[in-house]
């Protein structure tokens, strides 16, 4: 019998734990649990949506192009009513005001560009009682008037690329007509079996479409029809009647529809996806929205965004892609809450805290090596709601409560703790950002007995002494931090009233300046990453959350959540590969690993 050494070409790792060089599909002996474990790729078991960055503009009715990446949303109905020539590109994680279109309009045909850089405007209503058969090209800069369409009409359906494009149906009068783009002019081609507006489209270029439901003479429909380069053919029908939906594909094979009005008459949030043969049941949009944007390559991606006057945006996973996730670790030898973190997710350093019973002001510091934590030299001073900044040879831990507030300031070297000269405000329950310890930000925090007790101020540590610099534009509580002492965020917390906090500051050495805020506001959570791509996890109230939010320096994104709810945790790591550890309820020494990546750890026998 061959060994497995000569099957896949390498010997058994043997590792006490989870083994840290491991890649996807390896196997490796954990001597620790007797086990054997490897790398898995970590799927969605269903499609999800999560929210994205806001749109400027919110409107419907506009037209749209693009992947999830790399979207166009141009024209439409804004919220002060009337048209617009307004035109918005996302990259993925946020929009951005480009050139203007030369007519405003709004229902102009839908999905015509496979990208934000290349695309068509074609058709639509100027005014009211009125339809364009003007037609734009945007070249990633610039629109320019481009050949026109046989007729003026407006809210169908559209598919293919800036070079080779279908349009079909629309109104008025519920047209049949489809026309086929060569990148110079309109063709007339088969018409459509059932004549239709406010479809649902998809198609890579003028050989292949998907028109799916829309409004039929006096009804919504679930009718679908395919096109193969000649003539449209009536396939099996969507689930749900409905007109005004978003679609996403580049291809007619696998395609979602999204939102849209049904019979009831009501705004919707359902979802169907396309396998070229049947339609699937998804999981909602978490807004209803009618005559939103759209843009995909597939049923698997997808992103909507407007209808009505949303802004909002939802990206969707499709199921078996790969996701985020965290996963169980090694405990901390000492539960406890309110402590310091810093380091990376295979390097770490916890220090101080609180335990139960009663109020404990802890000294204990834990080393953290990747597969479990380590006792090492004690602060000098026990408390509380101490911060730092800095890596696990190169730390610095400031203020905190042991009972009062505490300015005190101690430094890491990799074995040992050293007091240095003090904050120049004591408090606890601060957030700190920094590199080592020579360079360190400490900002916000909780000032007893003083009144108001929530502070903005913020320190620079340069290595000798703290330095009052620019404070935060809200003051607060146990906000979450992370970052350089020149380029960090203070993200969540509270006031006294007491009132939780979604917002998010960043610091430019200089100057706090107001983000976008989180989806869910808390305090006690803990943040790792950088000023432009951080993580957010764990936090209060009602209750202890889950909650984890992904920065991608414009907008926070849900995502997975962790194992347990907690609050007063500490963090460390990046976007892709981060610790959670401490925190309560109770006092916890759990820890958990993020894995932003694809894989997690699986036991052989799973």
């Amino acid at each position: 019998m061959a060994t497995y050494k000569e099957k896949v070409g390498t010997s058994v790792v043997n590792y006490a734990g989870n083994y840290p060089g491991a890649v996807e599909g390896e196997l490796w002996y954990d001597s620790t649990n007797k086990d054997f474990k490897y790398l898995y790729p970590n799927l969605t078991s269903a499609g999800t949506w999560r929210t994205g960055n806001t749109l400027s503009d919110g409107r419907n009715a506009g037209g749209n192009a693009g992947t999830r990446d790399a979207a166009l949303f141009f024209g439409g109905d804004p919220a002060s009513a009337g048209v617009t020539a307004n035109t918005e590109s996302y990259d993925g994680t946020s929009w951005t005001e480009v050139g203007d279109l030369n007519t405003a309009r709004r229902e102009v045909f839908t999905g015509l560009g496979l990208t934000n850089t290349a695309a068509l405007c074609v058709g639509g209503n100027p005014g009211p009682g009125t339809a364009t058969n003007a037609s734009e090209l945007w070249n990633g800069t610039n629109w320019t008037n481009s050949t026109n369409i046989s007729g003026g009409k407006s809210v169908g359906g559209a598919s293919g690329s800036s070079t080779s494009a279908l349009i079909y149906g629309g109104g008025p009068s519920n047209k049949t007509e489809t026309e086929s783009w060569n990148g110079s002019a309109w063709t007339e081609v088969g018409d459509l079996s059932t004549g239709r507006t406010n479809m649902g489209s998809s198609g890579s270029d003028n050989t292949e479409a998907l028109a799916a439901g829309g409004y039929s003479a006096t009804a919504w429909t679930t009718v679908v029809e395919s096109y193969n380069g000649s003539n449209w053919t009536t396939v099996n029908s969507i689930n749900t009647a409905r007109y005004g939906q978003g679609a996403a594909s580049q291809t007619a094979s696998s395609s979602i529809i999204f939102g849209g009005r049904v019979a009831t008459p009501a705004d919707s949030a359902l979802a169907e996806s396309w396998n070229g043969t049947n339609w699937t049941e998804e999981n909602d949009l978490s807004t209803a929205r009618n005559q939103l944007g759209g843009a995909g390559s597939s049923s698997l991606n997808a992103i909507a965004f407007g209808g009505n006057t949303v802004t909002n945006t939802e990206e969707w996973t499709g199921a078996g892609q790969p996701i985020g996730a965290w996963s169980t670790a090694s405990a901390m030898n000492t539960a406890h809450y309110n402590l310091g973190g810093v380091g990376t997710s295979t390097n770490a350093l916890g220090f101080g805290g609180n335990y139960p019973p009663g109020d404990n002001f802890a000294t204990q510091t834990e080393l953290w090596d990747g597969t479990s934590w380590s006792e090492t030299t004690d602060l000098n001073t026990g408390r509380e709601g101490v911060r730092g900044g800095g890596i696990y040879t190169s730390a610095i831990a400031f203020g905190g409560n042991n009972p009062n507030n505490t300015a005190s300031s101690e430094t890491w070297n990799g074995s040992n703790w050293t007091a240095v000269n003090d904050l120049n405000l004591a408090r606890r329950s601060t957030a700190g950002a920094g590199t080592s310890n020579t360079s360190a930000l400490c900002f916000g925090g909780d000032v007893l007995p003083a009144t108001p007790r929530p502070k903005g101020e913020t320190e620079l540590w340069n290595g000798s002494n703290w330095v009052e610099k620019t404070d935060l534009n809200t003051p607060r509580i146990i906000p979450g931090g992370t970052g350089t002492a020149t380029a960090a965020l203070c993200v969540g917390g509270y006031d006294f009233n007491p009132n939780t906090t979604d917002a998010t500051e960043s610091w430019n050495g200089t100057n706090w300046t107001e983000l976008n805020n989180l989806n869910t506001a808390g305090y006690g959570l803990a943040v790792s990453g950088t000023q432009t791509l951080a993580l957010a996890f764990g936090r209060n109230p009602p209750a202890t959350q889950a909650v984890t939010e992904e920065w991608n320096g414009a907008s926070w994104v849900e995502v997975a959540d962790l194992n347990a709810g907690r609050n007063g945790l500490a963090g460390a790591g990046t976007t892709t590969a981060s610790l959670a550890f401490g925190g309560t309820p109770p006092a916890a020494g759990a820890t958990e690993e993020w894995s932003g990546s694809s894989n997690v750890t699986k036991v052989l026998t799973d």
